[in-house]
């Protein structure tokens, strides 16, 4: 996610120098920067899940062709595609930061960028190897998406465990 300065969110929060000194920072800035990872996180998460259902859309019709079934429109298959078939490992936390629409848009848009050529708008008017190429596209963003959502929340445990450090020498800190 870009920011006024130009620079992208991800990368000042991967940059090593965004952990520099944690000791010695202000509790307010330690607390930005665990909200901007927060916000980083979110807005990872959310292109993960557009990449992830994209890509389920694509297989669904890819397996609905290899096994014969039945034709009805997209639009009638998509809530047996996209639903949940179980949730994820939970990290134990209340969910604090929304996306912001903006982030959304970007989000959407970027997916879209990625499968433009292969027409997802419409998956039944791909063929196979279309299909399989726009599929193959996309779990290498999903890949890309998560290895950088991993890594943004080693540098948020790494804030977390310092505000918990404080916290847990001054209690009086967590009202502050």
């Amino acid at each position: 996610m870009a920011t006024e300065s130009g620079q992208r969110r991800i990368d000042r929060i991967l940059r090593p120098a965004f952990l520099d000194g944690l000791e010695e920072l202000s509790l307010d800035e330690l607390r930005a920067r665990r909200d901007e990872c927060l916000a980083e996180r979110e807005y990872l998460s959310l292109l993960r899940r557009l990449v992830q259902g994209r890509a389920e859309i694509l297989k669904a019709e890819f397996d609905r062709r290899g096994t014969g079934g039945e034709e009805g429109s997209l639009v009638e298959r998509l809530s047996k595609i996209l639903a949940p078939e179980g949730q994820g490992p939970s990290r134990g936390e209340a969910v604090r930061v929304g996306v912001p629409e903006d982030e959304m848009l970007q989000a959407r848009r970027r997916v879209e960028r990625l499968v433009a050529d292969a027409g997802i708008s419409d998956p039944t008017g791909l063929d196979d190897q279309q299909l399989i190429a726009a599929v193959e596209v996309l779990e290498m963003e999903e890949h890309k998406v998560s290895r950088d959502r991993s890594a943004v929340i080693e540098v948020l445990d790494l804030l977390q465990d310092e505000l918990k450090r404080r916290y847990k020498e001054d209690p009086s800190l967590v009202l502050s």
